[in-house]
């Protein structure tokens, strides 16, 4: 079995559901992760999953892979790294939003707005 090990920040904004999921994965520190050593190929085998932490915030995760499934998995993780790039796009539409709905919002034309940009 191979490891992959992915980087990234996990935004800990978790729904109900989902508070079941990571309680019942496995969270390593960093410190352990060098401890373990070849140790990790039997926790992925057991868990299928281990959340990576640093000073007790998640870093990334690691996912075991066969031969069989890494073109799968990278393809999953090509497919939800574009779903975190939708989440984000959508909290920021409604930030917008949000401030184009406040009555103290200040305006400019659409002129003003290319001059600013430099177009």
């Amino acid at each position: 079995m191979r490891i992959i090990v992915y980087y990234l920040y996990i935004e800990m904004n978790v729904t109900d559901s989902e508070v079941s999921t990571l309680s019942q994965t496995k969270f390593l520190s960093i410190r352990e992760l060098q401890q373990q050593g070849s140790g990790i190929k039997d926790l992925l085998s057991k868990d299928g999953k281990i959340i990576i932490t640093n000073n007790g915030k998640p870093i990334g995760f690691t996912v075991g892979v066969d031969e069989d499934s890494i073109e799968e998995v990278f393809n999953d993780w090509k497919r939800i790294k574009q779903l975190r790039h939708l989440r984000y796009i959508d909290r920021k539409l409604d930030e917008s939003e949000a401030v184009a709905a406040d009555a103290n919002a200040e305006w400019i034309d659409e002129e003003a707005f290319w001059s600013g940009v430099g177009i």
